[in-house]
């Protein structure tokens, strides 16, 4: 028999929120005055160990809407102010870097486009790599930062190159950035394209983007997001749509000492792209997804006024008739279709949880949920199971392992709700 140690819940979230009621959400994001004091803790500052620049580039020489492609180490010079001028810059060599020392970015109010304002992107189909961008402050643009491929996926996918080696061997890599800001963003704040592996996110902020506040897309892997804070993403037309963290067919990840508060979809969703809109091969991302979002560990985080702290395999059970998928189909009926989700064997260790719907959801295999803490306003701490997947050939939810987490004033069976088919794979100790 289980013992469920009682205890109180003392984790160090931002104060600004404390006094909402046990259920209650912010009402939107974008509006809303103590979601800019909980971001602006990310200072506007410089903060990060970077190799000597050899060219300092000189701001007052650079033209609005311009884009400025950066050679090596470089960094703009010091006191400088690119607010309302539409600027971008790209970084297409290994062995480069930009430091913005403290420069705040923004658009023209004129300025309809969707272009990023940093892009990190090779000039031909090769890997670039050993490449640092820090100390960027980033308001609007359609992401503030990209990593991407020089061709998009569908280009790579009619020439053959389908396996994910040989399209990783084509991506960026070994890339750090570090104390970079994104607010409003149209798109998502930060993206890293499919393929792309070894990045790591430190001391990032990333407030009100329009969809995902950070996207791995797929077939990237091997990334780390750290000491970060993401606040108020996901809400397109004042509506929760999106998470703050999007692991899509993405693998080996660590996330880890981060924030999480009232995002719209949720802090970390993990999923396999269904093949969307498969038969429109015009499409950049247009590429099937074999690959899970596998061995992944989100850990020491703090998720807070979220609909869903965490949701292993999150469109498991999401009618995605709209999506027009073209892959591992479940089940269909005339208003719906729902296909095989994937994210396995990822690990959930040390969260701490507090005004949350539901703390951790999980509809694919062999998830460890250990070590973590569940405040008596956790309204489903833990669920486990799928009716969806369960009427398919896959089964019931296997070898979810769920060892010496915290409740309190909260039974297992309140704390843990797992669907009958799954109660012999799981384990609860």
């Amino acid at each position: 028999m289980l013992s469920i140690t009682k205890l109180l819940f003392t984790a160090s979230l931002v104060s600004v929120l404390a006094g909402l009621t046990a259920c209650e959400r912010l009402p939107n994001a974008s509006s809303h005055a103590n979601l800019d004091k909980v971001a602006s803790k990310q200072p506007l500052t410089d903060d990060a160990e970077l190799p000597t620049a050899t060219t300092i580039i000189d701001c007052a020489q650079l033209a609005p809407q311009q884009t400025f492609k950066v050679k090596g180490y470089s960094a703009l010079s010091k006191g400088c102010d690119l607010t309302g001028q539409s600027i971008r810059f790209e970084l297409n060599d290994s062995h480069s870097s930009l430091d913005c020392q403290g420069a705040a970015l923004s658009m023209m109010v004129q300025d309809q486009s969707k272009a990023s304002a940093i892009t990190i992107k090779p000039k031909t189909d090769s890997a670039i790599e050993d490449i640092a961008v820090a100390n960027c402050h980033v308001d609007g643009y359609g992401h503030a930062l990209h990593i991407r491929q020089y061709s998009n996926p569908n280009q790579r996918y009619v020439r053959g190159f389908i396996e994910p080696a040989a399209n990783r061997a084509l991506a960026p890599r070994n890339i750090r950035v570090i104390n970079v800001s994104s607010r409003n963003s149209i798109n998502s704040g930060m993206f890293v394209g499919d393929h792309v592996h070894g990045v790591t996110f430190d001391k990032v902020s990333i407030q009100n983007a329009g969809t995902v506040g950070l996207y791995l897309e797929f077939g990237s892997r091997d990334n780390v997001i750290k000491n970060s804070v993401f606040v108020g993403n996901g809400f397109r037309t004042f509506k929760p749509n999106r998470e703050a963290i999007a692991v899509d067919s993405s693998s080996n990840n660590l996330i880890e000492n981060n924030q999480f508060i009232h995002n719209g979809a949720g802090g970390v969703l993990l999923y396999r792209n269904c093949f969307e809109h498969a038969d429109d091969a015009t499409l950049g991302n247009h590429f099937k997804r074999t690959e899970s979002s596998r061995n992944n560990i989100i850990r020491n985080n703090i998720f807070q006024d979220e609909p869903v702290g965490i949701w292993v395999a999150s469109r498991q059970s999401r009618n995605l008739k709209g999506f027009e998928c073209g892959a591992y189909l479940v089940k269909q009926t005339l208003l719906a279709s729902y296909h095989l989700d994937s994210a396995k064997d990822n690990q959930i260790i040390g969260n701490r949880f507090k005004q949350v719907e539901q703390g951790i959801i999980v509809e694919d295999d062999g998830t460890l949920i250990s070590g973590n803490q569940f405040a008596a306003d956790v309204n489903q701490p833990i669920s486990i199971g799928s009716e969806i997947r369960e009427e398919s050939a896959a089964g019931a939810i296997k070898n979810t392992l769920i060892t010496d987490n915290y409740f309190t004033d909260k039974t297992i069976e309140q704390a843990v709700k797992v669907r009958e088919a799954s109660k012999t794979a799981t384990e609860i100790r």
